[in-house]
């Protein structure tokens, strides 16, 4: 299934629920946040990099795996219903994102540092907002 597959499949499951009413933009935004601070709570105190890629890659238990897939899924879920309430085509948003960071970013010149443009990084987009 495609990004826009899901994206359809969510707008059609929630329409012959009629789940609709309950999902207004600050709660598909509370869910969807919910879904990350579980994903969270499973590597908060692991500082070391080896250590969070045994945990959820290389030694990961298939009940780990089973919840870690379950939270990507569930935070979809919340992504697409907001898309879908605000009227965006989520294969468009990727699409601009990945070209916006190609023009932004370029590889000559961020390779190998974050270019993180919110602490003064290379394109300074956000600089001077506060």
């Amino acid at each position: 299934m495609d990004i826009v597959e899901f994206q359809q499949a969510v707008s059609r499951m929630k329409e012959e629920r009629d789940w609709n009413q309950f999902h207004q933009p600050k709660d598909l935004l509370l869910g969807f946040v919910e879904e990350i601070g579980k994903f969270r709570n499973i590597i908060k105190w692991e500082q070391d990099p080896a250590a969070l890629r045994r945990l959820l890659v290389s030694e990961c238990s298939d009940e780990r795996r089973r919840e870690i897939v379950d939270f990507f899924g569930d935070a979809l879920w919340y992504l697409a219903s907001l898309a879908d309430y605000c009227k965006v085509d989520l294969r468009e948003a990727m699409k601009e994102v990945i070209d916006g960071h190609d023009r932004r970013f370029p590889v000559a010149k961020v390779h190998g540092t974050t270019a993180n443009p919110k602490t003064g990084g290379f394109d300074g987009k956000y600089r001077g907002r506060g």
